[in-house]
C-alpha cells in the first residue's frame, strides 16, 4: 500500500531537480531552496486510501512557496510527524510541531520553511467530498490546531498510529480509513470554528498580518504588496485593516524597524556600524533611514548610539 520514492541514490546535482518533479507531480507546482545542494536529500511516501491520498514527504532543511492560481482540485491537510516548520498561508503564520496540524489550500500562496529534517504527512482531500461533508473546512484554511491537546489530539493520534501501522505493513483497515477522517476532521477543527465565528475573517487576516511583519520585518521586500501575495488578497484588502487599526502598513513596518533598530544602536559596540544595523532591520537607503531615526527619535542614528538613549 505504500509507496517510496527517493532522492538519496542521485548524484548530488541531480536530486533537488528531482524533488520538484516530484512535489509538483504528488503534492502541488513549488518551488524549493536549500542551504546546501550537496548535502540535500529528500524522500517521498505515497498511498492512496479509497477517496484520500496520502502524502508523506522526508526532506532536510528547505524553504519552501507556491504561487497563486493553481487549481488542483484539493485542499491539503499537513500533519507534522517529526521536526517542526514555519507556515504562513491564508494570511496566517503558524509554527507546526510534531502532531499538529494545518489545512492549506494548494491554489493560494504558501511559504513553509524549516531549519531541520521533517516528515510530515499530507492528506490530499478532494474538493468533491470537502464540499459535500465539510464545507466549513473551506474557512479553516491556514488556521493551526494543535496535537497535543483538546479535540485535535484526538485527530492527531489516530493519523499518526494510522501512519506507523501503513508504514509497518500492518495497516488492513486503510479502505475505512476515510469512514473515521470525517468525522474526527469534524471535531477537530469545531473549537476553531468558534473561534472564526466570534472574531471573524477580517480579525483572522490582521492577526495573520501582524505575525508576517514580524517574522519578515527585516526583509527590504516586506511592503503592502508583499503583505497582500501572502495573504492572498489585495493591496487594498490590506490597507483597508491597517486603516481600522488607526496606521498604514508602511507606518507600522517602518515604526517596529525603527524600534529594533534603536534598540541594536544602544546595545551594539564598535563591530556593527550604522550602515549595516540599517541595512540588517530591513531599511535599503541609509539616508532614508537616519533621517527616519531622527523624526521618530529626535535624535541621529550615531548621537542615539553615543548615549544609549534620545537626547
Amino acid at each position: 500500500m505504500l509507496r517510496t520514492i527517493d532522492t538519496a541514490p542521485l548524484a548530488a546535482p541531480d536530486r533537488l531537480p528531482m524533488w520538484h518533479e516530484l512535489a509538483g507531480r504528488f503534492i502541488a507546482p513549488l518551488k524549493i531552496e536549500v542551504p546546501d545542494r550537496d548535502t540535500f536529500s529528500a524522500r517521498l511516501h505515497l498511498a492512496s486510501l479509497r477517496d484520500i491520498e496520502l502524502v508523506s514527504p522526508c526532506s532536510s532543511p528547505a524553504r519552501i512557496a507556491n504561487g497563486a492560481g493553481w487549481d488542483v482540485g484539493v485542499l491539503n491537510l499537513q500533519l507534522q510527524l517529526r521536526g517542526s516548520c514555519t507556515n504562513i498561508h491564508g494570511g496566517v503564520s503558524s509554527r507546526l510541531d510534531e502532531g499538529d496540524f494545518v489545512l492549506f489550500d494548494p491554489s493560494q500562496p504558501l511559504e513553509l520553511s524549516f531549519t531541520e529534517p521533517t516528515q510530515s504527512v499530507v492528506l490530499r482531500l478532494p474538493l468533491a467530498y470537502v464540499e459535500a461533508r465539510l464545507p466549513q473546512m473551506r474557512s479553516m484554511v491556514g488556521v493551526p490546531v494543535r496535537g497535543a491537546r483538546g479535540a485535535g489530539a484526538l485527530f492527531s493520534n489516530f493519523m499518526r498510529t494510522a501512519w506507523r501501522q501503513l508504514e509497518a505493513g500492518e495497516l488492513d483497515w486503510g479502505e475505512e480509513l476515510s469512514d473515521v477522517l470525517w468525522p474526527l476532521l469534524n471535531f477537530a477543527y469545531g473549537p476553531s470554528r468558534g473561534v472564526l465565528a466570534e472574531g471573524g475573517r477580517r480579525e483572522v487576516h490582521l492577526r495573520g498580518l501582524f505575525r508576517l511583519i514580524d517574522e519578515h520585518l527585516c526583509d527590504p521586500r516586506l511592503d503592502t504588496a508583499y503583505l497582500a501575495a501572502n495573504l492572498g488578497v489585495t493591496p487594498r484588502y490590506v490597507q483597508l485593516l491597517f486603516a481600522e487599526s488607526g496606521t498604514t502598513p508602511r507606518a507600522y513596518i517602518q515604526r517596529l524597524r525603527l524600534e529594533r533598530a534603536a534598540a541594536a544602536l544602544a546595545q551594539s559596540d564598535a563591530g556593527h556600524s550604522i550602515t549595516e544595523i540599517a541595512f540588517e532591520v530591513g531599511f535599503n537607503d541609509l539616508s532614508a533611514f537616519c533621517r527616519a531615526f531622527q523624526r521618530r527619535f529626535g535624535a541621529s542614528p550615531s548621537a542615539y548610539r553615543r548615549t544609549g538613549r534620545v537626547n
